[in-house]
């Protein structure tokens, strides 16, 4: 695999936010956290879907505090809503997975991340496979973290589960240990 190929598993993220798809019955907009960058794309966003249709604009402090105000809102999304979520690659991910839980459809989907650049970490939903919970560490697929949870050196897996919106890591010394 050449250098510009991107690894399979890990999601790319968008330079600049795409524009708004005008085929929706109805857009959701969420902002997700006060990231100034994150604050304007999602305000952009929804300036432009307000000229097409019926628009919501929330914004809320992180998926992890007002998790049921986002739960609410998917809740209420119907078929042919564009959902486009802007914030920090954590919530991003996490709200996406949501979302197809809500049931939606990758058409249906947007998002700009605000916070990945490659070879700066960042904090990332990372499912460890000894305790299987979902944790919020800082660290790059590849790396190497403790699990907030069971304390064991975890690597970071360049899987990215599209479904459970985390990556995947294991004990960093299972392949010492065969």
């Amino acid at each position: 695999m050449s250098p510009s190929e991107p690894v399979l598993g890990v999601p790319r993220w968008p330079v600049e936010p795409e524009p708004v798809d005008p085929t929706g019955a109805s857009y959701l907009v969420l902002c997700l956290g006060l990231d100034p960058r994150a604050v304007d794309v999602a305000a952009e966003w929804a300036a432009e879907a307000e000229r097409i249709a019926p628009t919501r604009l929330l914004s809320i402090a992180g998926i992890d505090r007002d998790r049921p105000r986002v739960d609410v809102a998917l809740h209420a999304a119907r078929t042919g809503v564009r959902i486009l979520v802007a914030g920090e690659q954590y919530d991003v991910l996490l709200t996406l997975a949501l979302a197809r839980e809500y049931g939606a459809a990758a058409a249906e989907l947007q998002c700009f991340v605000v916070d990945a650049a490659p070879g700066h970490p960042t904090a990332l939903p990372v499912y460890c496979a000894h305790c299987r919970w979902t944790h919020r560490v800082l660290g790059d697929p590849g790396g190497e973290v403790t699990c907030p949870g069971c304390a064991r050196h975890l690597e970071i897996h360049p899987h990215h589960s599209a479904l459970r919106g985390s990556f995947l890591a294991s004990d960093a010394r299972a392949r010492e240990l065969a």
